[in-house]
């Protein structure tokens, strides 16, 4: 494709990282501002419990892995679409080069 491979590798890097970032974290931006614990809604005061884990976490803290989860979903797509950049920059240089 391109004379510097390191840059296509990179391309696909970035494509891979942030469609993974975006997908673990989707659920986190469709939901908004909304709050849940295993799918209900929660309210401030609220306590979630994991059964699995053995953990709790109060309304506040899955409010913030919530706002964490939204920003890393869109860095993802920060990420996933500079590889999508990269990868035309480099078609097009390669078509302009083939001439």
């Amino acid at each position: 494709m391109t004379t510097r491979p390191w840059l296509t590798v990179l391309a696909y890097v970035l494509v891979i990282v942030g469609s993974t970032m975006f997908f673990v974290n989707a659920e986190a931006l469709l939901n908004g501002d909304a709050v849940e614990c295993d799918g209900s809604p929660m309210r401030p005061g609220q306590w979630c419990a994991s059964f699995s884990g053995g953990e709790s976490f109060s309304y506040d803290e899955e409010k913030e892995n919530e706002a964490w989860g939204e920003l890393v979903g869109y860095a993802g797509v920060g990420l996933g679409a500079l590889g999508i950049a990269l990868f035309t920059s480099l078609w097009i240089t390669t078509r302009r080069r083939n001439r």
